[in-house]
Order: structure tokens, then C-alpha cells, then sequence
């Protein structure tokens, strides 16, 4: 039968249905004929079988009452017995089923009678009475009771034969039953083991065949189909598994031909790889193809600017065959290039041989292929074959050849290349050394200038303040013209400078934390001379929301210094001039100076920020001025990430603004490696507590380099550990530890430590002496860290390291070496004053010095040179030393001197002046005084 699948396990399973409804049905009907035989025992025999018992028993206790009555002679215990009556009468009333009514009614009755007349007698007696009336009634009262007896056993009597024949008929429709039911299940069994039997064989049959069909496919091997065996749904997927096959076949087919394409293309790209000039891209080309490909002989051809193809690459070619050269049209080569398509044409006899050491023959075909690039000819690849030339070959060709043309290309590109970067890197390393050149330049003449304008400056402002002698009034004056017009050149040199470092590159930022206010006043406050002499009144408006800002500083100063400057310029007597400063969005701040000139025309503007280029220039200008301070002031500003401008109103006056970044985005400076805790033997030692590394690090650094010796704790717990182990001098304590409050740390030094009575300086976020109210403190600073003020307070509290010797002043120019002399001699130092370096190293070997002032550019030995020479040395490791110079420092100069010194000072317009502040900062003068 040409069933399906479906329909064979449909019927199997409709079998397997049948029979078992069939077994229950049987079951049912069974079950059904044993429970009527045993509700027949059930009400028929059951019943008498416990009734018998009961109603004797009851009756019994019937009789014992009447008894007990008469001998307790108590009449009221006769009353009880009416209930048992009562039960009596109710258990026969319930067994109505197991006794014939007759019976029922007549023992009921005997029950009566007796119980009436066991009544009368028991009364009789408990009453005494006696006689033959007595012995009348009692006669009477046991046959009423003989008469009980035998109706109960009348009532209650069964026949065991036709119990045994009810059970007998029960176990015989079990029996039945089980009997059926075996036989209907083992009929369904065979029943459904020869359906499945039958499925299976079938379904086992197609199984197979599909199983070793698909084991075959699954090698690859689609050339025998798999034998359709049934027409069910076995049958159906072996129709679809050849149909798959057949569709996997094509697939495998076209998969091959892919991959055979695809790994010649790798091949080939494998072989172009790396920078190659363009023969060896032709030779491995024509030389990757041909093995491929299986072709004995190939050759490449290129075409050149003059319209000729040139041989450039071959396979197997010798000499004598190869031709070097063709022209467009000329020969099968030259025809290739004037189309498109691939050429496939037999090769003509005795034109062409091939040949090894054993054997020797003609190619059958030769295939032209013209390397195409965005659609244009650039080369012809030839390849001949000893076997007829197929389709797959030429597909692989038309498939690589652009990539052919490319990789040609590339290598003729980066052959123009490398000869065009030879000749850039000429052309650069001469810019280079030009570069250098004019670097040296700059550098020279920012020494050769900065260096004697530096002495006179200093010894003018000397003699101006009459340290050298009593001037008179017109020397006074002729000497102050002298140093304004020095401090003027030394300006502009400092503009040209600048400027020249901001177009090579080299303007470097020293970004810090710092107060608008404070910058802005201290630029005003060098301008106040020029403002009172012009009588123009200068007002800063600073808005508090700013805060603080981090820039160069220097760099700030700069710009401010020249907008105000020029403001102050252009401003008549009597005005005012206005700097203000509002913040510009979340990341930015404005400053503008508001001047009340003369204006500027609107054609005029574009010309401000312009180098060398001034509104009134000419022999009649009227302000003087070289046109170098807006353009700076735009570099520098620019620079920073910020911008400039000008809004100007003629006759009225102009706002000129920067917009400048609150926190500058430039690439940090190399950073300081963290200060060492060093002891110094006799100098005092400090306890510095305190959490934050970058406070610690200022806090140590200042006090070691002003000769302090110093412990730190960073915790309250460490802090009471270092008191209670060593004496201090002075402790620096912060008001926030991570573990407990400065307050608390505070009263348990004051009252528990072996150092109770050291002067404490506190350093907070605000310098609020309320803080510490009640507790003895030598005096409360604000951060950030001012290393003057902390080395003021440690004096003021009688902490100074006790030294004494000289200071070292090394400087190759002999003007600068006795300004700094006289200059030190005023405050009071003893000097020692030395031109070159190794002169410098010998007298550090044999004076005692406290500091050293170092010029960076010297003959033979440098600045730098000394420092790490000097620092190998006993008396260097703890000198400190204050680089005085005219050098531009890059950052890598910068890196250097972080690690070997302790302040650099620019010499020029107030460069003595600080030089003498840092020196104040490192060295206590307490020997001055004296």
C-alpha cells in the first residue's frame, strides 16, 4: 500500500486505540457484574451477620436491668430500661433490609410484652411481695422472654450455602474478567507489534539509504543519487537530498573555482607586498602567473610616456626570444594595447621554443592581457601555454590584472617619491641647519644684548638710588632717563625675541594657579608712574566669579602689560582708563581695557594685530612704538587657546579684549620628582602633617631647601607617633586629616606630647585664626602655599637654621659678576665671585657657601655642566642654587634644572630684585642683622 508515514503511525496508533478501549470497555462491563454480586452479599447477608450479635446484646442488657433493679430494690433504676427498649426497637428498625417485616413486627411486639411484664414482676418484687401470684407472673415474664429468644433467632438466622454460592458467583465473574482482559491485551499487542513491524521495515529500509546517501554527501560525494524506496515521507526527503545534492554540487563546482581565483589573487598580492621598485613588481608578477597558471614562458611589457612598451619583467624568456621594445599597433603586443579586451590566439609554429635540459617544444597558445588602469592601457602581460588556453585562466586574468596595473603604478609612484623626498630631505636638512642657525642667532644675540643691557641697568639703578655716592639733581634725572630708555630696549628686544620664538615654535608656558586680581594689580602698579605722569587715572573691575585661573603668570602679565600700556599711550590727561574682566561661558574668561582716545577708523582695525605695522606710522607718528606689542600679544594669546579684539568708536575711544581659557590647555611641563626628606645635621628639624601629596611635596621642598631638616605624617595617628618618638622644632599642621580633625591632633600635642611647647603653624584653606581659637599657635596660613610667609612665621617663632659662609656667584661677564656683587653686598652677603666654571667648582671645594648664584651661558664649563659637576660634590648636595640668565630655556633645560636647582631668575628689568627674593626664601638672614 502506498501509504504515508503518517498514515501508517495514524493507524498504529488508532490500532493501539482500538484495543485499549476495547480493554476497558471489558474491564467496565466486568466490573460492573462483580459489584452486583457483592452489593447483593453486601445487603442481603452482610447485615444478619452482625445484627444477631447486637440484638442479643442488647436484649442481655435488657434482662441484667430488670435484675439489677430487683436487687438494689430501687424502682427508679426500672426507668433506665425503657431507653434500652427504646435502643433495642431503633438497631431492629435499622435493619429493616436484613429482616422479613413479619419478624420484625413480632419481635417487636415479644419485646413489648416482655418488657411490660418484667416491669410488673420487678415491681413486685422490689415491693416485697410474694405468693403464687408472684411466681404466676414471673412464669409469665420467661415465657414472654423464651418467646424474645426465639423470634431473635428466627429474625437473625441466615443460610451459609447461599452466602457461599453469592461469593462463588462474584469469583467467578473476577475470573472472567482477568481472563478477558489477558486475551484482549495480548490480541492488541500482536496486533500492534505486526503494525510496527511493518512501519519500521519501511521506515528502517529509507533510513538506510538516506544514511549512507548523506554519509556520501557529506565526503563530497554527490555522484550517486540516494534510492527512493517509499513513497511516504522518507521517500520525499531522499527526493530532496539528491535535489540538495545536486544544488550542493554546483555550489562545490563554483566554490572551487572561487578559491582557485581567490588564492591565485592572494598569491599574487602576497608577492606584491613591501616597497618594490617597479621591475621587481613586473618579475614577481609574470613569475607567480605563469607557475599558476602552468604557463612555461611569460613577460611583461610597460607602457612608457613616449608611447613605447618596454620589456620590464619576464619568466623563462631567454635573450634571444624576447623582444625589448614595441610600439603601439606593432606586433600581437602593440595590438593589445590599443583594446580593452584579452587576447587569446594560437601560437604560430616555429615562432616561439621552449626549452629545459631534457626536452624541448612549442607553446599551443598565447594570451595578451592589457593592464588596465581607470580605464587606460599601461602595460601588456603575455603568457604562453603548451595546453589549450581555458576560461578559468582567463577570468584569473581579468580578475588581477587591474591589480597589476595598480601595484606598476605604486611602484613608479614611490620610485617619484623617493627621488622627490631625497631632494625635500635636501632642501629640509639645509632648512634645518638654517634653522639652527638662526636658533644660535637668537640665542647669541639674547646674550650678547640681554647680558650688558642687564649691567646697565643694574649699576644705573644703583647710582640712581644713590647707593654708590650722593647724586645731584640732575644727575638723578639724567641717570633716570637712563633707565627708562634701558628698560624700553630691553623691552623691545624682549618682543623681537618672543616673536621670533612664537613663529619657530618654541614660546614655552609655565601654567600655575594664580589670582586674577593679584596679576592685574601687579601689572598696574608698574604702570602707576606712566599713568601719574600722563595723569590718567587706572580702575580694575575683576569679577570675583572667575576665581582662580590657571596661566603663565609671565605670560598674563605680558598681554595685560600691553593693552595698558598702549591704553596709557592714547589716553589724554584727565581720562580714564578701565580694565575689566567678566567670565566668557563656563571655560573662559575676558579681559578688556577700556581707553577713552582718540578711536580708530574701521578701515583701520585689520591693521592692529599685524607685525611691525603701526596706525601712525611715519616720520610724523606721534606715539613711539615698534608695531611688536598687539602682534605679540595675539601670538601669545592664540597660543594659550584664546583670541583677541578690538571694537573701537572714533572720537570716543576702544575696548581691546583677550578671551582666554581658565585653565590652559598645554602639555605640562615635565614634572618635579618628589622632594627628599633629608636630615641636616644642626639645622631644626620640622614636622610637617599633612594629607595632600602636592602640599606635602611644596611644604618639604621650601623648608629643605631653606636648610631645614624635616619628617612628615600624613595621618593624626602618624603624626602623635613621630612626636612621641623624636623632639621637633616647629611643626606645619593641616586642619584636614583624613582620621582625625588638626583641632583634636592639636590639643593632644598641647597636652599629652613630649613636644607640647613647639611653636605649631597652621596651614588651611582659609587663614581664619578662629579655627583655633584656645590653643597656643605661632600662626595661621592660607593655602595654597606661600613659601615666603612660611619661612617668615618659622623665623618670627625663632626657627631659623643657623648658617654661615658665602654666596658663590658664577657668571662669564665681568659687568654682570660686580653688579651682583654690589647688589649683595648691599643686603648684606658676603660674595665670591668667579668667571668659569671650573674656577667655580675649585673655590666651591674650598669656601664654605650657603647659596650660589649661576649664569647658564659660560665658556668651557656651561650652567649645566657645573650643576651636575657641583652636585656630585659634598658642599653641593645641599646648596641651594639660584640659575641667574639671559637663556631662552626649552623644556628640556627646564626638566634639567627642576633636578639640580632650586629658583630660575631672567635677568633684566627687576631681575636683582628677585634674585634677591629667592634668596631671602632659601637662606634666613638672621647674620645680616647682626
Amino acid at each position: 500500500m502506498n501509504l504515508s508515514f503518517r498514515s501508517k503511525l495514524l493507524g498504529l496508533v488508532a490500532t493501539a486505540g482500538f484495543a485499549l478501549a476495547a480493554l476497558v470497555l471489558a474491564s467496565a462491563i466486568i466490573a460492573r457484574r462483580v459489584e452486583g454480586h457483592l452489593d447483593d452479599i453486601r445487603k442481603h447477608y452482610l447485615p444478619k451477620v452482625g445484627l444477631r450479635p447486637q440484638l442479643q446484646g442488647q436484649f442481655e442488657r435488657i434482662q441484667r436491668g430488670f435484675q439489677d433493679a430487683v436487687a438494689a430494690s430501687d424502682t427508679e433504676k426500672l426507668g433506665g430500661i425503657v431507653e434500652l427498649k427504646k435502643e433495642f426497637l431503633q438497631q431492629l428498625a435499622a435493619s429493616s433490609d436484613a429482616v422479613e417485616p413479619g419478624l420484625a413486627a413480632s419481635l417487636e411486639r415479644a419485646i413489648e410484652d416482655f418488657h411490660a411484664q418484667a416491669l410488673v414482676v420487678s415491681k413486685q418484687l422490689i415491693a416485697g411481695e410474694t405468693g403464687e401470684t408472684v411466681v404466676a407472673k414471673m412464669s409469665e415474664m420467661q415465657a414472654r422472654q423464651t418467646r424474645v429468644a426465639e423470634l431473635l433467632d428466627k429474625a437473625t438466622v441466615f443460610d451459609k450455602t447461599d452466602l457461599t454460592k453469592a461469593f462463588s458467583a462474584t469469583a467467578e465473574a473476577q475470573r472472567f474478567g482477568t481472563q478477558l482482559r489477558l486475551a484482549l491485551g495480548i490480541a492488541s499487542l500482536v496486533l500492534v507489534f505486526l503494525l510496527s513491524l511493518w512501519i519500521s521495515r519501511d521506515m528502517l529500509r529509507g533510513m538506510a539509504s538516506l544514511t549512507a546517501g548523506f554519509s556520501r554527501f557529506g565526503k563530497g560525494d554527490f555522484r550517486g543519487a540516494i534510492p527512493v524506496v517509499s513513497r511516504d515521507e522518507l521517500g520525499d526527503l531522499a527526493r530532496q537530498a539528491n535535489q540538495m545534492a545536486q544544488s550542493l554540487q554546483r555550489l562545490e563546482s563554483e566554490r572551487s573555482r572561487i578559491d582557485w581565483l581567490k588564492t591565485a589573487q592572494s598569491a599574487l598580492s602576497e608577492q606584491l607586498r613591501g616597497e618594490l621598485a617597479p621591475r621587481q613588481v613586473a618579475e614577481r608578477a609574470v613569475s607567480m602567473l605563469c607557475r599558476y597558471l602552468e604557463c612555461p614562458v611569460g613577460a611583461l611589457y610597460s607602457l612608457d610616456a613616449d608611447g613605447a612598451l618596454g620589456l620590464l619583467g619576464k619568466y623563462a624568456l631567454s635573450p634571444d626570444d624576447g623582444v625589448q621594445s614595441f610600439r603601439l599597433g606593432e606586433g600581437l603586443v602593440g595590438q593589445a594595447a590599443l583594446q580593452t579586451e584579452i587576447m587569446v590566439v594560437d601560437a604560430p609554429e616555429g615562432q616561439l621554443r621552449v626549452t629545459s635540459a631534457l626536452a624541448a617544444g612549442s607553446p599551443r597558445s598565447i594570451a595578451l592581457v592589457p593592464l588596465l588602469r581607470i580605464g587606460k592601457v599601461t602595460g601588456v602581460l603575455e603568457l604562453a601555454s603548451l595546453q589549450p588556453w581555458n576560461a578559468a585562466a582567463t577570468e584569473l586574468l581579468a580578475s588581477v590584472r587591474e591589480t597589476l596595473a595598480i601595484a606598476l603604478e605604486g611602484a613608479r609612484s614611490r620610485a617619484e617619491l623617493r627621488a622627490l623626498l631625497a631632494k625635500t630631505q635636501r632642501q629640509a636638512e639645509e632648512l634645518t641647519r638654517a634653522g639652527a642657525y638662526k636658533s644660535q642667532f637668537l640665542a647669541n644675540m639674547s646674550h650678547e644684548l640681554r647680558t650688558p643691557l642687564n649691567a646697565i641697568l643694574g649699576f644705573t639703578q644703583l647710582l640712581h638710588e644713590g647707593e654708590v655716592g650722593p647724586l645731584t639733581d640732575q644727575q638723578r634725572d639724567f641717570l633716570g632717563n637712563v633707565l627708562t630708555s634701558s628698560r624700553h630696549l630691553l623691552r623691545l628686544i624682549n618682543d623681537v625675541l618672543d616673536l621670533a620664538k612664537v613663529e619657530s615654535g618654541k614660546l614655552d608656558f609655565r601654567p600655575e594657579s594664580i589670582d586674577l586680581a593679584q596679576v592685574t594689580g601687579e601689572v598696574g602698579a608698574i604702570l602707576r608712574t606712566t599713568a601719574s605722569e600722563k595723569q590718567v587715572r587706572v580702575e580694575m573691575a575683576i569679577d570675583p566669579a572667575i576665581g582662580r585661573v590657571v596661566l603663565d603668570p609671565a605670560r598674563l602679565k605680558q598681554v595685560l602689560y600691553n593693552y595698558l600700556s598702549n591704553a596709557l599711550k592714547f589716553t589724554p590727561a584727565g581720562s580714564v582708563v578701565t580694565v575689566r574682566a567678566v567670565p566668557e561661558g563656563a571655560d573662559f574668561f575676558r579681559i578688556e581695557v577700556h581707553d577713552t582716545g582718540d578711536g580708530i577708523q574701521p578701515e583701520e582695525l585689520p591693521r592692529l594685530f599685524v607685525e611691525f605695522q603701526q596706525l601712525d606710522a611715519g616720520a610724523a607718528k606721534k606715539h613711539a612704538g615698534t608695531g611688536l606689542g598687539l602682534a605679540l600679544t595675539k601670538r601669545i594669546v592664540e597660543a594659550q587657546g584664546g583670541t583677541v579684539g578690538v571694537r573701537s568708536t572714533p572720537g570716543a575711544g576702544s575696548v581691546f579684549h583677550a578671551v582666554l581659557p581658565r585653565r590652559m590647555n598645554s602639555e605640562p611641563l615635565p614634572a618635579m620628582p618628589g622632594p627628599i626628606v633629608t636630615l641636616n645635621v644642626g639645622a631644626p628639624t620640622i614636622l610637617v602633617v599633612e594629607d595632600n601629596a602636592s602640599d606635602q611635596a611644596s611644604i618639604v621642598g621650601a623648608l629643605t631647601r631653606a636648610g631645614y631638616s624635616v619628617q612628615t605624617a600624613a595621618t593624626g595617628a602618624q603624626a602623635l607617633a613621630r612626636l612621641r618618638e623624636s623632639d621637633f622644632d616647629a611643626i606645619t599642621l593641616d586642619l584636614l586629616l583624613p582620621d582625625m580633625s588638626g583641632v583634636d591632633l592639636l590639643d593632644q600635642v598641647r597636652t599629652e606630647s613630649r613636644n607640647a611647647d613647639v611653636p605649631v603653624i597652621v596651614l588651611t584653606v582659609v587663614a581664619e585664626k578662629g579655627a583655633v581659637a584656645g590653643f597656643r599657635v605661632s600662626d595661621v596660613l592660607a593655602k595654597p602655599l606661600d613659601a615666603h610667609a612660611l619661612l617668615n612665621a618659622l623665623r618670627r617663632a625663632g626657627v631659623s637654621p643657623q648658617r654661615h659662609g658665602a654666596v658663590l656667584v658664577v657668571d662669564d661677564d665681568e659687568g654682570c659678576l660686580k653688579l651682583m656683587e654690589a647688589t649683595l653686598a648691599r643686603s648684606g652677603y658676603e660674595t665670591i665671585c668667579r668667571q668659569d666654571g671650573e674656577a667655580a667648582l675649585q673655590a666651591a671645594a674650598e669656601s664654605s657657601l650657603i647659596a650660589v648664584v649661576l649664569d647658564l651661558i659660560m665658556p668651557r664649563l656651561d650652567g649645566f655642566e657645573f650643576l651636575e659637576r657641583f652636585r656630585m660634590t659634598e658642599a653641593g648636595r645641599s646648596t641651594p642654587v639660584i640659575v641667574w640668565t639671559v637663556k631662552d630655556l626649552t623644556k628640556h633645560d627646564q626638566a634639567r634644572l627642576r633636578q639640580t636647582a632650586q629658583a630660575v631668575v631672567m635677568k633684566g628689568n627687576n631681575g636683582a630684585a628677585a634674585l634677591l627674593r629667592e634668596l631671602d626664601a632659601f637662606l634666613p638672614r638672621r647674620q645680616v642683622s647682626e
